[in-house]
C-alpha cells in the first residue's frame, strides 16, 4: 500500500512543485516529511523522482531524525548510523542528524561515541551477542562519515537545540549552493540538451523538473 501510494504521488508531484513554486516567497522553509518505512522512500524510483525533482530547483537538506532514548544501546546506535549513513550517500544531499527527545536524555553519549572509537568499543564490550560482533567490526568503517556529520540534539517537547539546528541548517544550504547547486545545473544543461536532439520542436524545460532526487525530512 505504501509504495503504490508513493508512486501515485509522484505521478502528481508536479502539483506540489508548482505549490512551492508559489509559496517560495513568502516562506523561508518548506518542510516535507517522508513517513513509513525508510527503505521505501530512499530506495525506491518514486522516492527518488521526488528528491531530484525537489534538489534540481530548490535548496534542498535532508534532515535524519532519530530517538535519542531508544539509541542507548550502542547496536541500535549503530543500526540508526548506518541507515543515515546510505540515506546520505543515497540522496547525495547536504545532510543533519537530529537526535530527537533530549529531554529524557542528553544526546552527548552518542556525540562521544562518535568521536571516541575507544569509548565506543567499551560500551559494545557488554554486550555479547552476534549483532554486537559485526558492530564492531564495521565501527571503524564510519569513522568518516561522523567526521563531516552535521549532529544537533534537539527536544520538540522543550523546544531546545531548535537555534543550533537552524544555524546547522544554514550551513548546509550553503553547502548546497556552493557544492550541488552546480552539479545540478550541469545535469540540467545537459538533459535539455539531449532532449532538444530528440525533439527538435521544442522540449518543456518544466518537464525535466518532474521526471527528475530524500527521509525523515527535506528542507528546501
Amino acid at each position: 500500500g505504501i509504495v503504490t501510494s508513493l508512486n501515485l504521488f509522484a505521478t502528481r508531484f508536479d502539483q506540489v512543485m508548482k505549490f512551492i513554486e508559489k509559496r517560495q516567497n513568502a516562506s523561508k522553509y518548506v518542510v516535507i516529511d517522508t513517513p513509513g518505512q525508510i527503505e521505501v522512500f530512499t530506495w525506491s524510483a518514486s522516492g527518488t523522482i521526488i528528491t531530484e525533482a525537489l534538489a534540481s530547483s530548490f535548496p534542498s537538506v535532508v534532515v535524519y531524525v532519530m530517538d535519542t532514548s531508544r539509541s542507548t544501546n550502542p547496536v541500535t546506535f549503530m543500526s540508526n548510523m548506518l541507515y543515515a549513513c546510505s540515506i546520505l550517500y543515497k540522496t547525495k544531499l547536504p545532510f543533519i542528524v537530529v537526535m530527537n527527545k533530549t529531554d529524557i536524555i542528553d544526546h552527548s553519549f552518542a556525540l562521544e561515541w562518535m568521536q571516541d572509537f575507544e569509548t565506543f568499543q567499551d560500551a559494545l564490550n557488554q554486550e555479547t551477542s552476534y549483532a554486537s560482533n559485526l558492530t564492531r567490526s564495521m565501527s571503524l568503517v564510519l569513522d568518516e562519515f561522523y567526521s563531516s556529520l552535521k549532529v544537533v540534539g534537539v527536544s520538540a517537547v522543550l523546544g531546545t537545540g531548535l537555534e543550533e539546528f537552524f544555524v546547522q541548517l544554514s550551513k548546509a544550504v550553503e553547502e548546497y549552493e556552493r557544492e550541488y547547486r552546480p552539479e545540478y545545473q550541469r545535469l540540467r544543461k545537459s538533459l535539455v540538451s539531449v532532449s532538444s536532439c530528440l525533439n527538435p520542436h521544442g522540449a518543456s524545460r518544466g518537464h525535466f523538473c518532474v521526471a527528475l532526487r530524500f527521509l525523515s525530512f527535506v528542507f528546501l
